[in-house]
C-alpha cells in the first residue's frame, strides 16, 4: 500500500500536504506487517525528509507457575528483539534514510504512547496486526491501544 495520491482528511493530494513529518516512531517486531510499515515509513522519509525511530518493545513478562523465571524469558525475548533491529537497521541503511533503531522495555502499547509523546514524533507508523496470536491474548491489541491512546497521527499498515 503506497500514499501516493492518497487524500489527507482536508482532501489534499499527499504531493500537496504541508504538514511537518520530520519524526516519525515506526513500531517495529519483526513480523511481516512491521515489515510493511517500515516500508511505509521509508517510502514518507524519503517524500518528506523525515527521520525513522524503529523502535521494539521487549515486554516485561514471566511464567513462574510453570517454572520459567523472569530472567529467562526476558533474555528469549530480548536476543529475538535485537535480531530484529538489526534486520531493520539493515534496511535502513540499504534504502538511505536518516533512522536509529531503539530497544526499550515494558508494555508495549503504553511504552510507544508514552516515548512518542515524550520525544515529540509526528506520526507513528504501526502494522494492522502483531507477531502472533500468543502474544494478542497476553497485551491484547497493541495497534488499537496505540491508536486509541495516542497523541500523534497513527499510520495503521495492512
Amino acid at each position: 500500500m503506497s500514499l501516493r495520491g492518497a487524500l489527507n482528511p482536508c482532501n489534499e493530494k499527499i504531493e500537496n500536504w504541508r504538514y511537518e513529518m520530520k519524526k516519525i516512531l515506526v513500531c517495529y517486531d519483526g513480523s511481516e506487517w512491521s515489515k510493511k510499515a517500515l516500508s511505509e515509513a521509508i517510502n514518507l522519509s524519503k517524500k518528506f525528509d523525515s527521520h525513522i525511530t524503529v523502535l521494539s518493545v521487549v515486554p516485561q513478562v514471566c511464567f513462574l507457575e510453570i517454572g520459567i523465571d523472569c530472567a529467562t524469558v526476558e533474555s528469549i525475548f530480548k536476543a529475538e528483539t535485537e535480531g530484529n533491529l538489526n534486520v531493520a537497521k539493515k534496511i535502513l541503511k540499504e534504502e538511505g534514510v536518516k533512522g536509529e533503531t531503539l530497544l526499550l522495555e515494558g508494555t508495549p502499547a503504553d511504552v510507544i504512547v508514552d516515548h512518542a509523546r515524550d520525544n515529540n514524533y509526528d506520526l507513528i507508523v504501526i502494522g494492522s496486526k502483531g507477531k502472533d496470536a500468543t502474544e494478542r491474548t497476553l497485551f491484547g491489541s497493541v495497534t488499537l491501544k496505540v491508536a486509541s491512546n495516542a497523541a500523534q497521527s497513527v499510520l495503521i499498515v495492512r
